[in-house]
């Protein structure tokens, strides 16, 4: 499933967790790599975790299946320069999220 989430969505940097079948939807659920979350700010990886929030996210369709991107988006805190901050997701348009109740 990684290998679909890179090469037909594009999306790397992410660790694939599932694959759900909800109402005709199917949904991925990814996470950032631990290796590979930054601050936003500085682009430091001296970071802690402060807690994540679902998000889903609308891509392409499968056959006649709306498919969704459903990820853990960390806040983190930076051990260098204080900023506390949502990752940002180099695969998403911010405007488009969907929150996740």
């Amino acid at each position: 499933m990684q290998s679909l989430l890179y090469h037909g969505f594009g999306i790397k940097d992410q660790e694939y967790i599932k694959t759900s079948y909800e109402g005709g939807e199917i949904i991925f659920h990814i996470r950032t790599k631990a290796e590979k979350l930054r601050c936003c700010d500085c682009g430091s990886s001296n970071v802690i975790l402060k807690g994540k929030q679902l998000r889903k996210f609308k891509t392409l369709t499968i056959g006649l299946k709306p498919v969704y991107l459903e990820a853990e988006v960390q806040r983190l805190e930076c051990k260098d320069c204080g900023s506390l901050k949502q990752e940002k997701l180099s695969y998403v348009d911010e405007k488009k999220a969907i929150p996740v109740p």
